[in-house]
């Protein structure tokens, strides 16, 4: 549930993946697969609880960052500071200053089919 509430929170049209184009349809798909899971797992006061108080219009307004036309600076930041974090442990754990050739290496041969496949998926 927690990861289905943080898909559905990054989730924005200017973000290209999984989401949908506009901020209604990222609405709609993610009350829908909310709505799926809680279905498909038998979970009718989960849903409740959902729609009360996360997917109801007057609240995803305020949680969700689909709502606002531009993606907000501080969020920016905060998703660059993640990006470089996790190559930093996932491909640069012994390596804490590499030359620029091998830190260019690394992102188009490692990284990078990483996001094409998220991407596509």
């Amino acid at each position: 549930v927690v990861y289905l509430l943080e898909q559905h929170y990054c989730a924005h049209p200017l973000i290209p993946g999984y989401a949908r184009p506009d901020a209604a349809a990222i609405r709609w798909w993610a009350v829908n697969e909310a709505y799926q899971f809680c279905f498909k797992n038998d979970l009718c006061e989960l849903w409740a609880y959902l729609w009360a108080n996360w997917y109801c219009l007057e609240r995803w307004n305020l949680w969700a960052r689909s709502t606002s036309a531009e993606i907000p600076h501080l969020k920016t930041t905060m998703i660059c500071e993640l990006h470089w974090r996790r190559i930093k442990h996932d491909y640069l754990t012994h390596n804490h200053k590499p030359r620029v050739d091998y830190l260019i290496w690394i992102l188009v041969t490692r990284l990078m089919p990483t996001y094409e496949r998220l991407l596509t998926q």
